[in-house]
């Protein structure tokens, strides 16, 4: 059902109110230690997980943050979590699956307070070749795509720049990338990445 301003008067609201339920105590935490241990293995078991993740899903369970360590040093002993093997299937999945250059993959690793050697063992899993592949082939998608919408060709340079530079590649590699699609003679290769 639509509603409109003004509706108001005849009984409508514009705003769903939420509703909470009543007999939650929001003072306690949801789940008990062990509960929490177990949900955290199930959840780890089928997917890798990193120690703030595990963090935030604790404090979203109103655990006690006395009770974090613990149960994190569980689960690292038993190496349901294990930051190399998180770090590693990121890169993997963001390099591969997701199209994000190396310096986009640092700093969502960093986020995750995952530590520098770590990150920095992990991006060496990235193949620079196949890298830039990927970088030209997802540019000139992209320069086929907004050709027709730029008023410039320094406009459609300028907009081909700054994706490719907030997708996380290199400066210079996304300069000479462009430079080379963007040639008059340059025909894309017919397999892609």
């Amino acid at each position: 059902m639509m509603v409109y301003y003004g509706d108001e008067e005849f009984g409508y609201k514009r705003v769903r109110e939420r509703r909470r339920p009543e007999n939650i105590d929001y003072s306690q935490p949801a789940k008990s230690a062990e509960q929490a241990l177990e949900s955290l293995m199930a959840t780890c078991a089928r997917c890798e997980r990193c120690i703030s993740d595990v963090r935030r899903s604790l404090y979203r369970w109103r655990m006690r943050p006395e009770d974090y360590e613990p149960i994190i040093a569980r689960l690292v002993r038993e190496r349901f979590v294990d930051e190399g093997r998180y770090a590693r299937a990121y890169v993997r999945d963001k390099a591969n699956g997701s199209g994000w250059g190396r310096r986009k993959i640092e700093l969502g690793l960093r986020a995750k307070g995952i530590p520098k050697e770590i990150i920095d063992e992990a991006l060496t899993e990235i193949e620079p070749e196949r890298q830039a592949d990927r970088l030209e082939t997802m540019l000139y998608r992209r320069l086929v795509r907004e050709r027709d919408k730029a008023r410039s060709a320094y406009d459609l340079r300028t907009k081909l720049f700054r994706w490719a530079v907030g997708r996380g590649y290199d400066f210079a590699e996304v300069q000479e990338t462009l430079e080379r699609i963007m040639a008059e003679n340059y025909e894309p290769e017919t397999e892609s990445v």
